[in-house]
Order: C-alpha cells, then sequence, then structure tokens
C-alpha cells in the first residue's frame, strides 16, 4: 500500500508534496527545455559555456549565458526616454523664436 503523503497549509490552502512520478515529469521537461536551448547557439555548448538565451519582455532584452558548471550569467539591457528640453516657440514668421525654456537641453 502506497504512502499517504500530509498536506502542507500555505495561506490557508493544503498543499500536497509533488510524488515522485511527478518528480520525474518536471525533471524530463526541464531537460527537454534545456536541449531546447543548447541547439540555439549550437556552436557554444559542451565548451565552457553550456547555452545561451535571450528574450525580450516590457522593453527590455534580458541575455543569458548557462555555464557548465550550472552557474548563470545575465545581463539586462533597457532604453529609457528622458526629457532633454522643454520650451515655448513662436512660429508665426516661420523661425524659431523661443519665448521661454523650462528645462535647458542637456549636453552630450
Amino acid at each position: 500500500m502506497p504512502k499517504k503523503t500530509k498536506a502542507v497549509w500555505a495561506g490557508g490552502k493544503p498543499i500536497t508534496p509533488i510524488t515522485s512520478k511527478e518528480r520525474k515529469e518536471i525533471a524530463k521537461r526541464i531537460k527537454k527545455e534545456r536541449e531546447k536551448l543548447r541547439n540555439l547557439y549550437p556552436e557554444v555548448h559542451g565548451k565552457v559555456v553550456d547555452f545561451v538565451s535571450h528574450t525580450v519582455t516590457d522593453g527590455t532584452l534580458y541575455v543569458s549565458v548557462r555555464f557548465m558548471d550550472e552557474t548563470s550569467f545575465s545581463i539586462r539591457y533597457t532604453s529609457n526616454m528622458f526629457v532633454v528640453g522643454v520650451d515655448l516657440s513662436d512660429w508665426k514668421l516661420g523661425d524659431m523664436n523661443v519665448i521661454r525654456e523650462y528645462i535647458k537641453p542637456i549636453p552630450r
């Protein structure tokens, strides 16, 4: 007769531990996903690097390099928009005539 697992309470709800069968399924899915990632850049697999992955989410580029010792180096890139100058101008004569500068341009 199989041993009955004990439920653990988390946030007012009972959570039963995963079985060894479920654990094997999860490990199988992880292995399959990692094989997919290894095939993305096959030239780096088997050296020091295991695989490289990249995603773009909410305007941020994520690049992750996974090493054979299961450590990971991650880089996140994003571009921010910010105000470089605010002014009120008159264009009646066809030329820009600045009436007032609210924020001066940032010298670059």
